[in-house]
Formats: C-alpha cells, structure tokens, sequence
C-alpha cells in the first residue's frame, strides 16, 4: 500500500464518534470551517456510559464556545434540560465544607491581591465576597450584568451549565446546518495504517473510507487514534452509575458529598435530579489518565479518546471544549501535519497535566475514607508543582501559577482556603493599608454583595421567565 500523499490540500476531514464529544466537534467545525472543506461523520457504537464520565457540569467557558459552535442560550433554554450553575458544594470534604464558585479574577488593591489581606486582618473565608456564592446558597440567580455595569454587586459573578450528557449533545446535532456534514452509514470495524499515518477506516459493509485529516471522538475505545498511539498514562480505574429523580427545585448549584466508597453529587435540572455515583468498581468503568500523543501523523483525538478526567470538577468539559479549539486553530493547510501535531501535543500536555494537579489537590486533604476508591486515589503521589502550589500558599499565601492553566488564580484561591489552606504570612505590600480601613472595606463588599443577592429571584422562577420571554421572540 502507498504512503500517504503529503504535499495536497487538506480538503476532507473524518470525524468518527457517536456521543456528546463527536457532537460537539462537528458542529463547531461545520460552524468555523468554511464551506469547500469537507467534513464525513461515521458512528462509533453506542457512547453514552462513557459520556457519563463527562459529569454534569461545565465552567463558563461553556457561553462562548457553545456560541462558536452555532449553540446560542436561547436554543439551551428552550430546547434542552440545562440549568444554569454558579458552581459546586463540596458539602463534607475531609470534615470540610466550601463552595467552588465560579468568579472573575478579584479585586486587586494597591498591587496586593484580596485574599492577602483576608490574611492580615485574619479573616478565614473568601466566599463572603463572591456573589455567585452567596447567589447559590440562596438558590437563586440572574444573568450578572456586564459592559458598564463594573461596579455592581454581581458585576465579577460567573455562570455555567448543570446539564446531562445525551441531552447537551442534542443541541450541538441540531445546531449543524442541514447538507453541511455528510453522514456515512455502517459502523467502524478496522483501520489501515500506513507510513505512521491512517490510510483508511474499514467499515462492516467492506468499504474503505478515505480523508485527510482524521477526528477521533470515539470515546475511550480511541478505534482510530488507539492504531497509532496504544499507549496509556495511567492505572486508576473508577466506576460511575446515575440515576435521576423527577422534581427538584432547579438550584444553581451541584452539590458533591464524600461517600465510603467513593463520592456522589446531585445536580438539579430542568424538572429533573442527576445523581451520581463515583466508586472504584461498578457496571461503567474507565482507566484515569491520557495518550502521549494527541495528535498522531493525520488522526487527532478529542475528548476521551485522547484522555479520560475523573467529573469531581468541571474538568472533563473544559479540556474538551479546549482539545475542540485547539484542534479548530491548528487546522492543517497541507497533508504534511508535522508542526500543527507537535503544536497540539504541546498545548494538549500542558492542559492535562495542569488541569490534574487542581484535580488531585483534592486528595490532599485529611481526613478522608479509607476505602478501596480512597486508597488509589491518595496513593498517587503529588506532581512536584502541585507541591510547590500547596507549599507556597500554606507559606504566604503565594498564588504559583504555569503557563495558561485551565483553572484560573481564583479557582485555586477558592480552592486553597477550601481545603483549609492558611497562610502564615501575608503580602508585606498589605501592610500599607490600615487594617480598621481593610476590614471596613471588606464589611462594605460583603453588605453590598448580601443586598444585591437578596433581591434575586429563585432560580425556577428566572427560568421560567426567561422561557415566556424567548417565546414571546423579544430577543
């Protein structure tokens, strides 16, 4: 069999998967692509148990990238169960409970950041002045006001999506026009390799299909990328199961409870409860970890094809929308992929391994079971620059940062004094201030974030408000 061609346009592009990742992926593409690229579907089998592992919710980057695959909030809000989510509540985490909202970076005084003067005047919490916060443990929500609205209240509030996997996917299929993507039958079977590269997909009828650039969303089963990278980092294998309740009072908030066995989280819908089971064996399995490669001679994998990220955050959904961007940015002009791959293997590694060390603070903490789930889980031992992360803000509230980390400075704060987290010292910048006038200012913010969120309708409510106001087509 001949190698293949490098030096054509890439005109044709395959993306191979059935769930919520390959639904994603082609409606962005079919949204940014312009139209003389061709782009093919085939289906990979039955993928929702491990879109399951996707979880529940996203982070708020969510707005704009499902903008940028043709999905507007308006299709979200009245086509789909999606809630809206100003975070989650790690309800009992190692004896400790805090909330991981989602904020816009904090203010800034004098050069010295917010939490170092928390430090000063021995203040033990941040969430007192993050209105999400303070939004979802009252169940209630609005859209924060934003252009010229700096100074509000909710102005440095954020928002995702509490959501269910088949049901997200939904929006993404029917956002694609209608004739863009050309949807092949049959099922794949084999794949040929030739040179390092795919040459072809086998379908079940005998038929051989061709492109030029290859997009496997096929899950864990990686039936294209898996040809070409076969290895695997990473042992831990967990077990996920889910139920849902009907009712629930829509609450903006996912709430995560440690279990002997493993943790579960609720997650309020439309209508609706997800409830989730994370334990080290079930019926639903899947191996923690991440290819090598990312990006193989012409085959690309996204979502969990290339990695597979525990749901105990927002993590599964940001680095997916990212394997999606990034795939859309390093798009080849020329079958000759070698730089766009190392490129995209680059950026792929970095935001894995950076997005695990917030996932694996969580283990850090005391107090946890002792179980089966419990015992892999704290035995992986701490990357070196999560211990430099955990040292220096246990040290002086030093926030280490590496290059464009998925989570922001804010995620970490939060997280931080989440896990209990106090700095021993604090910014000697901080001692400019006054504290009598560091703690007015504090009690300023904390009043004004308290009034604002008092007038805020239940989340139900708002929903139900907004849905009579898209209807009414006054958009």
């Amino acid at each position: 069999m001949q190698g293949v061609e490098t030096s054509a346009v890439v005109g044709r592009i395959l993306v191979c998967g059935s769930g919520l990742a390959a639904e994603m992926t082609v409606a962005t593409l079919a949204a940014q692509l312009p139209p003389h690229v061709a782009i093919m579907r085939v289906d990979a089998g039955d993928q929702r148990a491990s879109d399951l592992f996707y979880g529940s919710v996203t982070a708020p980057s969510a707005y704009a990238f499902n903008l940028s695959a043709g999905v507007d909030e308006r299709r979200l809000i009245l086509t789909s169960d999606t809630s809206f989510s100003w975070g989650t509540r790690y309800a009992d985490w190692g004896g400790r409970g805090w909330m991981q909202g989602f904020a816009l970076p904090f203010p800034v005084i004098d050069g010295v950041q917010l939490h170092q003067y928390l430090a000063l005047v021995g203040g033990d919490a941040i969430t007192p002045y993050i209105a999400g916060v303070q939004a979802a443990r009252r169940g209630v929500f609005v859209h924060p006001p934003r252009e010229g609205d700096g100074q509000h209240p909710l102005g440095r509030a954020e928002y995702g999506y509490q959501f269910d996997p088949v049901d997200y996917a939904a929006l993404f299929a029917a956002a694609v026009p209608a004739g863009r993507v050309e949807r092949v039958g049959g099922s794949v079977v084999g794949v040929e390799v030739a040179d390092g590269a795919i040459a072809g997909v086998r379908l079940d009828d005998g038929s051989l299909l061709t492109a030029d650039l290859y997009v496997d969303c096929s899950g864990p089963a990686a039936l294209l990328l898996a040809a070409l990278a076969p290895d695997w980092r990473g042992t831990r294998r967990i077990a996920l199961a889910v139920e849902d309740d009907a009712g629930g009072d829509e609450t903006p908030l996912r709430t995560v409870r440690v279990t002997p066995d493993g943790w579960q989280s609720e997650t309020p819908l439309k209508g609706r409860v997800r409830r989730m089971r994370v334990s080290a064996a079930g019926p639903a399995e899947v191996v923690l970890g991440r290819r090598s490669h990312g990006w193989v001679g012409n085959c690309v994998g996204i979502g969990q094809a290339a990695a597979v990220v525990e749901p105990l955050t927002p993590a599964p959904m940001m680095l997916l929308e990212q394997d999606i961007q990034r795939l859309l940015t390093l798009i080849p002009a020329r079958r000759d992929m070698v730089v766009e791959a190392r490129e995209y293997d680059r950026r792929f590694a970095d935001d894995h391994d950076h997005a695990d060390l917030f996932q694996r603070a969580f283990f850090t903490a005391d107090g946890l079971p002792d179980g089966p789930y419990w015992q892999a889980a704290t035995a992986e031992c701490v990357p070196e620059k999560l211990a430099r992360k955990l040292a220096m803000f246990a040290d002086r509230g030093v926030l280490v940062a590496y290059d464009l980390e998925p989570f922001h400075p804010e995620d970490w704060t939060i997280l931080h004094l989440g896990l209990g987290s106090r700095p021993r010292r604090h910014d000697r910048l901080a001692d400019r201030a006054d504290p009598g006038r560091v703690r007015q200012y504090l009690s300023t913010m904390e009043r004004d974030i308290e009034q604002a969120v008092a007038k805020l309708p239940p989340a139900r409510l708002y929903r139900a408000q907004l849905e009579q106001y898209l209807k009414r087509g006054m958009v």
